[in-house]
Formats: structure tokens, sequence, C-alpha cells
């Protein structure tokens, strides 16, 4: 029984519920995240190693074929092969030495060039000088050199006893004989520094040995070379091993055509210590967050279950919980059953009041705009609706839609009414944010009035209404025109307020400003005085532009604009019906107008005069280009001519856009963009990098400038995005194609 009754608590059953769910969730979800991340790590792992062993071998292979390529061009210099022939010559050796440092200076990992003379027996070297052959300080591989009969150049180790080095003997094979030798002497620590980059391995160890399992180049590890030959003959791949009292994988691959072999041994010992730190850490957060949860959730259960319990308590004592059976019913159909009834109840009451209130408030705020004043038994009902109508001083504002006849046609009446109530709703909760009581009215029009309550500066009423116009405009994207007027002790008739506020908002037709408009800039517009409007200035223009004279035209619209902003918003807009109707005579005579459907409905499109001034100079501009002879049109391929020549000018320029070439030419960028596709088939941006690349092949083959003056001569503007598009348009980095122009050369 107390069982029951313990688990019928709302906030225990849900808190038990829940503990065990998200229990079950993390305990699986973290032992499946420890499983995935310890695969991943290994995979990773894995993946990496064997990315790090094709790099070195890719980069071995690579610098080896670079160097035999390099051995051979200095075999073949004339000085090389007239020193075999005459090596005790003074002037032939100061020329040989200088040509010899010049080819060591240009390669790093040359250490030391030999020449040997098999006819006089004579040796030569780039660091010390000339010897005889038996006075050679390194007569080990003076006898590798001469015993030496491979098929082909092979890089083989070799050590003087002070230093470990790489060598190539270079040898001529088209004789049985050969004069001489150029033996190459690579340095081993360097090459090992800068091309294996064995040293970054902590961890791993990293060797390569001959074919018959000679250390070569790496860690030079004798355990692990003593256990190279226990292998056997393995391809290229990878395998476990177990020796020197742990766990190794080994990655092996093969460099050619040295025919030397690769191993890299990793220590799993060390990737598992750190898959299980992971492990632990994942298992033990997850620990931590379960707690958490679970205490977090109990004192959310309880502090927002329990006021239920007590609530169904009280409903229990007023009431009965029992069904039909007589069992007793859950807490949740309890509250149910008791609450959703009141509650319905509730808000029935609340929703007719409050909508009858409303309706009431609005129907007389309207008619007290409209009439000016109120009875005074309709004005003390309305103070009992609203405290505004009991103020000594309001403000009214008139928020106008500018585009009311877009506004008009986009949406329906119905939704029309609801985005004015919601422009309504905006104005009032951020007058109030302003610490102003407010209360709005829809007009049934393209606008809706706000009157406030309480005495605020100027300048806060129009920040109030700058931030409402903000609010409404980021809301429900709708451009509204905002106006107001302030009531006096002289003034309190709303009607009179209303009109003002009206005509001040439509000031924004006439100057084009976006603010808001008060009784001063009414005053201003006022004051300003200009010459009278005359009729001959339509007439004036209306000759001009019937004539072609384009210029004339534009000083003439120009002083009637002037003019048209001094006039009261209704007389400007009949001057305005009339010029426009004049001009749509005009150009539907010539043919050169078709959509003009309506002067009025034209002229709803514009919010101010800015728009219409501007909209009627670019009809007249249009007027005149259809009404023009075709000869007088430029021809596409001698704009295609002028874009090609000014980019050939301008092409090591690095910003060189399509704007600039096109004020250049003279004409608009969207015409030069069509124009050059049109003609070429290619867009101008692709035509310009063609460029650019073309010049840097060009250079590349011809000179010996550095990559970085080349990418500044071609007009590339960082060396990133040089090698990027480079490689994408020759499949080769700027160096490989260098090297690749030279050997074809």
């Amino acid at each position: 029984m107390a069982k029951n009754t313990i688990m019928r608590k709302t906030y225990l059953r849900a808190f038990v519920t829940s503990a065990i769910l998200i229990t079950v969730i993390v305990s699986a979800f973290s032992l499946y995240l420890v499983q995935r991340f310890s695969q991943s790590a290994r995979d990773e792992v894995l993946s990496t190693i064997q990315n790090q062993l094709k790099q070195v071998q890719k980069s071995t292979e690579f610098t080896l074929y670079k160097l035999r390529l390099y051995g051979m061009r200095m075999f073949a210099d004339e000085l090389v092969r007239e020193w075999f022939s005459s090596p005790n010559d003074p002037q032939l050796l100061v020329r040989l030495s200088n040509s010899m440092k010049e080819y060591a200076a240009s390669e790093p990992f040359i250490q030391n060039i030999y020449l040997i003379s098999a006819r006089e027996n004579r040796v030569w070297t780039l660091r010390e000088s000339m010897f005889d052959n038996i006075d050679f300080f390194d007569q080990p591989l003076l006898q590798k050199v001469r015993n030496d009969r491979s098929p082909y150049f092979r890089f083989q180790g070799h050590s003087d006893g002070k230093r470990s080095y790489i060598y190539l003997a270079i040898r001529d094979n088209s004789m049985k004989n050969s004069d001489g030798y150029l033996v190459m002497m690579v340095d081993k620590r360097n090459f090992d520094d800068n091309v294996l980059q064995s040293e970054i391995y902590s961890q791993m160890q990293l060797l390569v040995t001959d074919a018959s399992g000679n250390f070569i180049l790496g860690n030079e590890n004798e355990r692990l070379l003593t256990a190279i030959p226990t292998f056997g003959e393995r391809p290229e791949g990878s395998f476990d091993w177990k020796g020197d009292g742990r766990k190794w994988f080994v990655h092996t691959a093969q460099i050619e055509p040295e025919g030397w072999h690769v191993y890299q041994f990793t220590p799993w010992d060390v990737w598992q210590y750190k898959l299980k730190e992971l492990r632990n850490a994942i298992l033990w957060s997850a620990v931590v967050m379960l707690t958490l949860t679970l205490i977090f959730l109990f004192w959310v259960s309880r502090r927002h279950y329990m006021p239920f319990s007590e609530l169904i308590g009280l409903i229990q004592r007023h009431g009965t919980d029992a069904d039909e059976s007589g069992r007793l019913q859950p807490e949740h159909q309890i509250l149910r059953s008791g609450i959703g009834k009141l509650v319905t109840q509730v808000e029935q009451m609340n929703q007719s009041v409050k909508s009858n209130r409303q309706t009431i408030r609005e129907d007389m705020l309207r008619l007290w705009i409209r009439n000016g004043t109120l009875p005074a038994e309709a004005l003390q009902s309305l103070i009992e609706l609203t405290p505004i109508a009991k103020a000594k001083q309001l403000g009214l504002a008139v928020v106008r839609i500018e585009y009311y006849s877009s506004f008009e046609e986009k949406y329906n009446f119905y939704s029309r009414k609801l985005l004015k109530y919601a422009m309504g709703n905006i104005a009032q909760e951020t007058l109030r944010y302003h610490h102003a009581e407010c209360e709005a009215v829809d007009f049934d029009d393209d606008h809706i009035v706000l009157i406030w309550a309480g005495s605020m500066s100027g300048e806060d009423i129009r920040r109030m209404l700058a931030d409402m116009k903000g609010n409404i405009d980021r809301c429900l994207h709708i451009a509204t025109v905002c106006s107001y007027h302030l009531t006096s002790e002289q003034n309190f008739n709303l009607q009179s307020v209303y009109r003002q506020a009206m005509e001040y908002s439509m000031l924004k037709f006439l100057n084009g400003e976006d603010r808001i408009y008060e009784e001063s800039d009414w005053s201003r517009f006022q004051t300003q005085t200009l010459e009278p409007f005359s009729d001959k200035l339509i007439q004036q223009l209306l000759q001009s532009v019937s004539k072609g004279e384009e210029h004339e035209a534009f000083l003439v619209m120009e002083q009637l604009f002037a003019r048209l902003r001094h006039l009261p918003f209704e007389e400007c807009r009949f001057q305005l019906i009339r010029l426009v109707y004049g001009m749509k005579k005009i150009f539907l005579r010539a043919g050169a107008l078709q959509d003009f459907d309506g002067v009025s409905r034209q002229l709803d499109r514009f919010a101010n005069l800015n728009e219409v001034y501007a909209w009627l100079k670019n009809e007249m501009i249009a007027f005149k280009e259809r009404n023009q002879k075709p000869g007088r049109e430029t021809r596409k391929e001698d704009v295609v001519a002028s874009v090609v020549d000014y980019v050939s000018r301008h092409l090591q320029e690095t910003v060189l856009t399509v704007e600039q070439i096109a004020e250049h030419i003279g004409l608009s960028p969207n015409y030069v963009r069509t124009i050059f596709k049109d003609v070429l088939q290619l867009s101008l941006s692709d035509f310009i990098l063609g460029l650019r690349i073309e010049k840097a092949k060009k250079l590349l083959r011809a000179t010996d400038w550095p990559i970085t003056q080349i990418m500044d001569s071609a007009g590339f503007q960082t060396k990133s995005h040089f090698f990027t598009v480079f490689k994408k348009a020759t499949g080769m980095t700027p160096m490989q194609f260098r090297f690749e122009a030279d050997d074809h050369s």
C-alpha cells in the first residue's frame, strides 16, 4: 500500500522513469563511443604510419633521382672530360674547381666530389686537392669504385671512419675500360634530416638497408638491424613482430632502382596507453555527467511536479478521485478531469470580456479621432476603458505604409488586417518600453494611428518612434512613414491634430528624407520660397523630350522638380499626373513605352519625388536609345579586342577586375561580361587566369628567375594560389615544370 502511494506521486514516478531511461541511454552511448573512438584511433594510427612511409619512399626516390641526374650533368661537363685526358693542367684545374664548386653550391646534399683518372692514376677532390692513387686518403672507396661493374648507376653506403656517406660513382659505360670516374659523395646525416626526417619520429624507428641487409640510412638501431634478416623475403606491406621485449608493428617499402628496403618499426604499447587514457576519460566523463544529470533531474522533478501533487490533494478534498469501479485514479487523470473544466470555463469568460472591451475601446477611440471630441458620457466610459482618455496632453502619431499599392496587391483583405494588427501590437510594445501608455487604432486604410499620454521631449519622442518604425520594418518587412503632433490646451481637438499629423507624413513624398516628421518640418517647408510654379516648365520639358534634346530636358526637369518639392502634397501630385500624362503620349506615339498602364497607378509605385525623378530620367534615356540608329552600336568584336588589349597590357597587376576594364573602355561591367562570353565562349575571369598561367610557363622555360619573381610578373597575389592553379592547369608544380622543360631542352 505504501509502495502504491509513493508511486502515485507524480514527481517520484517521473524521476524514477527518467533516471532509468537516461542511465540506459548514457551507458549504451558511452560504451559505443569508447568502441568507436578506439577503432577510429587505431585506424588513424595505421593510416598515419602508412602515409608517412609512402612519403619517405617517394621523397627518397625523387631526391635520389634528382641527384643521379645532377651527377650525370656534372660528368657530362666538358671540363671533366678534359681533366680525364690532362689531369695535370693547372689552368684546367682552376676552371674545373670553379665549375664543381658551382655544382656543389646548387645542391646542398653534396658533401664532396671526386674525379678519378684511370689512365693517370690520379684523384682530384673538391674539398682537398690532387692525390696519387696510392696517397689517396680513402683507399676502400677507391677500390669499390674501380671494381664496381654495375650495369647502371646505384647509390651505395660508405664510411671513411669519420663520417658516413652514400655515394654515386659515374663512369662511361660505352667503353670497356673507362677513362675515369666521377664520385658524388652525399652527406648521410643531411639526407636523413631533410629527406627521411627520421629524428621527428620519437617513438618510431626508421631504417633503410641495401639488398644485402647492410644499414644505409635512418635510425641505426643494432638490435632491430639484427632482427631484420629473420623477417625473410617479405614484399611491401605490414606485419606484427615481437622482439626486444616489445610488440612492434612493421611497415615495409622498397626504394627503386637502388633495391633498398625501408623498415618502419612502431611500438604498439605507446598507442595502447593513449587509447586506454582516452577510454578511461570517456567513461569517467560519462559517470560524472550521469550523476549530475540524475541530481538535476531529481531537483527539477521535485520542484516542478510536487506542486501538482499538492494541487491534486486539494481537488480530492473537494471531490472524489475514484472511477466507476471504485479504484483510485492516477494523479494525472484527477488533474485533467478536475482542472480542465475549471480552466476552460475561466478562459471562455475572460475571452468574452476581453473581446468586448477591446472592440468597444477601439470603436470609441476611432470615433474620438474622427469627430475631434466625445460627449461627456462617452468620454467617461472611455476613461474606464483606458487611462489615456483622462490625460491632460496627448501625442498622436500616424504610421503610414509607404508602398501601399504594392502592399494591397500582395495581400488580401484578411492578411492586410492581420499585418496592420501586428503593426499596432509592435507599436504599443515599443512605446511601452519607452514608458509611454499607448493605444493603437486601425483606420481601415493605409495607416494606423497611435495615441499616447505623458509629457516627453521632442528628442525622446523621435527616438521612441524611430525604434517603433525600425521594429516594424525588421519584424514585418513593411516600410512605413511616421509623423506626429501634440495636443495643447488651445488645440485638444483630436480631429485637427490627426489631420495635421497626416499632412506632415506627406512631406516624405516631397523631400524623400527617411525621418520622423513633426510640426517644425512643416513650418520649415512652408517658409521655403522659390519662384512660382509655372505650367510653362511642363510644356518646355515635353517639347525637349519630343525633340530628343536630352541635355536640355534634364536641365528643365531639375528646375521643375525643385519647384514641385515646395508644393503641398495634393497639388504636387496633380502636377505630376499632368507631367507623366504628357510624357506618356510622347512615348506611346514613338512606340518606346508599352507598359504605361495608368498615370495615377503608376505614381503609386513610388514613395517620394526622388524615385519619380529617377524613373522619368531612365525612361527618357531608354526612349532616346530606342530611337537611335543601329549603326551607332559598338561591334562585339571591337569590344572584345579592346578588352584583350587592356588585359594583356595590365596582366602584371594583381587586382584586375571587370569593373576596372569596363570603366576603361566606357561600357557597363555586365555588358562587358556578356559580350566577352558570347564572342569567345569563355568567361573573362577564366581568360585572365589562362593568360597568367601561360606567362608563368613561358618565364619558367626561358628564365632562371625565382618562383616568387615569376609569380609577381604573372600577376598572382599569393604563392599558395599560384601553386594551386598552376598544378591544376599543368598537372605539375612550377619547379617540376621547370625541371621537365630543362630535361627536354
